[in-house]
């Protein structure tokens, strides 16, 4: 099954990592409205970049700052 990499690092650190099937992408690409794709991907996160990527055997890599807790994190998707 194919999947997605998402790693969470704090400080530059890594936190966490863990992967989401493609196939649920792939139905949150296709549930979501426009409007939510385009807000995402405005931040960092195209789903239909990914599901392209993954598609064309070629390799996807995104990160964006988010704050968790009062914690400054980076979240970098990744599809190799």
């Amino acid at each position: 099954m194919s999947k997605i990499t998402v790693e969470k690092y704090v400080a530059g650190t890594l936190e966490n990592s863990f992967g989401v099937p493609l196939f649920a992408v792939n139905i949150l690409a296709q549930l979501l409205p426009a409007s939510a794709s385009k807000e995402l991907a405005g931040r960092g996160i195209d789903l239909q970049a990914i599901l392209n990527a993954r598609q064309q055997g070629t390799s996807y890599r995104s990160s964006v700052e988010v704050t968790e807790d009062g914690v400054e994190k980076t979240v970098v998707i990744s599809v190799a």
